[in-house]
């Protein structure tokens, strides 16, 4: 396959052969095979390509290993499936396509994009230093305009651009192709190990902080969804994921990814600033909460202004339709993170929700309809319960979509319960608030699909939509606990009785995975059964004797899988520690409970561990009024 041009073949170039006679490697002519592929595609004017085209020919100058004439067409791939796709990426830095600019927005925008004198895009507001020239419009926004979109120096493209909902279509079907060419770009790692890793990530990640296909075809062509700094974050979060190894090898071997990660984010800071270099940072944060650096995982969830409204700041129109999605994403991807964190620190959040903000609107980036199937490396060490699991709809945008709604209302019972402001409420503005606040959960389940809503003996639907359930069950009980009275909890009535319901569904869900998927538990769905947990501790004092028998059986199953989350998070354990002496002071107490079943078997657990004292059950842990000492149970610093 040739590059062909406006003005005929690139330098006179012939099927099979390159430039002066010199020969590429099988994987260099895979990867030059690709690019040219796209570009053929494409159809645009020689103009539009020629960072690219000069970086074939640089490419093509260096001194290659011997490979027979003729083997540059890559075996194996199907042509029609290139010939019927239209591409839209421009490699290089060039911006993808973005819809005809809007109306001038910049009387009533609050700040501005601009590029500093290094290329970082910025955003200013009114009394800021002279920030800069705008930022420059788009290929399509240029070729559109009325200005431009006739002259000779800026033709319009051969093909029209496709749009946003095409273009992730195209990217899907392309990513085989892509994800083989990408094994020659692996940086520190045998290809076969970073394709694992890679693989692994996008299978298990929940917070959809990276899309796959964007970033396998920026990996391979070198445009602007792709870093090295985020390359090795992904490595890193990926080893917490992939199969073979014991929880200490992948602890180390994360561990080495993220200083080889840190050194590259020395290096991607010298230059513009790139979102890529946002979502390395976010994934970090995520990371080293999860392995108990708390304050440095807070801090570099920092997201250089990804929290602006995109009318709040004029110039977005002029990034690509592609960037503003990516962005969009990001910043509910950031918003979730915040509200993990808000609960799991017990501070306000401090993403505020966009005014008007509606993730339903989250551009699509992914085929739903996908079936998921969990990947491991080596398919021997697939357990026998995932030996054929398929999970018929991946359901990645939806779930993603519904985890921001459930979100932007957690936002609002952390403010309008357990802030410091709303603390001294009265019970009549408390009451209206978790009415209306319930009816916004139920409107929101009524939206989630049948599929995910399934439960045993249906196998567990996959880490991500396991993770929006939990949280809502977790939601539930954070709405209705801080109104929960001591005569409540005796007779498990009124909110009590709501919150023991979810705590019951919570836990349910948490054990029907467990059993599919091990009993590895991410960060969300973790706190979301520690806060059914430390309901069930306070249902412990019920003078309903089957509600206390049911409440103990539930603690004892979230010890033991707990017990084994220790040393994939370290952060939770001193909730852990928290939890099991209270339980203790109970069984002390209560000999009823400690001769049951369930007291036998957590006891026979404390025996196996050190430092596990009772703790009284404090009376402030039913005061409606001290909401925080709920979460203090969560404290890790």
């Amino acid at each position: 396959m040739t590059l062909n041009t406006a003005n005929g073949q690139k330098n006179g170039q012939t099927n099979g052969q390159t430039p002066r006679g010199k020969q590429l490697s099988r994987e260099e002519a895979l990867v030059r095979w690709g690019e040219a592929a796209m570009l053929e595609l494409l159809g645009y004017e020689r103009g539009v390509y020629r960072p690219l085209e000069e970086r074939l020919m640089r490419m093509e100058e260096t001194p290659r290993q011997n490979m027979q004439p003729g083997s540059c067409d890559a075996p194996g791939v199907d042509d029609t499936l290139l010939q019927e796709i239209e591409v839209r990426h421009v490699v290089d830095g060039l911006w993808d396509e973005a819809p005809p600019p809007a109306a001038d927005m910049r009387g009533r925008a609050k700040y501005r994009l601009t590029l500093d004198d290094t290329g970082n895009i910025t955003y200013h507001g009114i009394t800021g230093w002279d920030p800069g020239q705008d930022v420059p419009s788009s290929e399509w926004c240029l070729a559109t305009s009325s200005q431009h979109s006739h002259t000779a120096d800026f033709p319009l493209p051969a093909y029209p651009f496709p749009s946003l909902l095409e273009s992730v279509s195209q990217n899907q079907a392309l990513t085989p192709i892509f994800q083989a060419l990408a094994t020659s770009k692996h940086i520190s790692v045998a290809p076969e190990l970073g394709d694992a890793l890679l693989n692994a990530y996008h299978c298990y990640q929940v917070f959809e902080i990276t899309s796959r296909a964007p970033f396998l075809r920026d990996m391979v062509l070198g445009g602007p969804c792709f870093s090295e700094f985020l390359l090795m974050v992904l490595y890193a979060c990926a080893s917490r994921m992939i199969d073979g190894l014991t929880e200490e090898q992948k602890l180390a071997q994360g561990d080495l990814f993220v200083k080889l990660a840190k050194a590259y984010l020395a290096k991607e800071m010298e230059g513009p600033t790139k979102i890529t270099t946002i979502q390395g940072l976010l994934l970090l944060s995520g990371r080293e909460c999860a392995l108990g650096d708390i304050s440095q995982g807070w801090n570099h969830a920092g997201l250089l202004g990804i929290h602006h409204a995109p009318e709040s700041v004029s110039g977005v129109t002029n990034l690509s339709v592609e960037e503003q999605a990516t962005r969009d994403r990001l910043f509910w991807a950031a918003f979730i993170w915040d509200k993990a964190l808000s609960l799991a620190l017990g501070r306000e959040p401090t993403f505020q929700p966009r005014p008007g903000g509606d993730p339903s609107t989250i551009p699509d980036f992914d085929d739903d309809n996908e079936h998921w199937i969990p990947y491991f490396m080596h398919p021997l060490n697939c357990p026998l319960v995932l030996q054929g699991y398929v999970y018929p709809q991946s359901s990645r945008v939806v779930t993603f979509r519904l985890l921001a709604r459930l979100c932007m209302i957690v936002h609002d019972i952390i403010m309008g319960l357990y802030s410091s402001e709303s603390r001294d409420n009265v019970p009549k503005i408390r009451a209206r608030f978790v009415g209306e606040t319930r009816k916004r959960l139920d409107a929101l389940w009524d939206d989630v699909p049948s599929l995910m809503k399934a439960g045993p003996p249906q196998p567990s639907p996959p880490p991500h939509i396991f993770g929006f359930l939990m949280l809502f069950r977790a939601s539930y009980i954070l709405l209705h606990r801080p109104t929960i009275t001591a005569s409540d909890i005796a007779t498990v009535s009124g909110p009590a009785g709501i919150c023991l319901q979810h705590s019951q569904l919570a836990t349910q869900v948490a054990i029907n995975f467990s059993q599919t998927f091990d009993e590895r538990i991410s960060s969300v769905p973790r706190y979301s059964w520690f806060v059914a947990a430390s309901f069930d501790v306070v249902l412990l004092d019920s003078k309903v004797p089957d509600a206390q028998r049911e409440a103990l059986e539930r603690l004892s199953v979230w010890l033991r899988i707990m017990d084994k989350n220790l040393v994939r998070a370290p952060s939770i354990r001193r909730s852990v520690q928290h939890i099991s002496g209270l339980v203790r002071h109970v069984l002390e107490r209560n000999t009823v409970l400690a001769m049951s079943e369930a007291g036998r078997s957590i006891e026979a657990h404390f025996a196996k561990q050190r430092g596990v004292h009772a703790t009284p059950i404090l009376d402030n842990i039913l005061a409606g009024t001290e909401s925080f000492d709920f979460f203090d149970l969560l404290q890790t610093e």
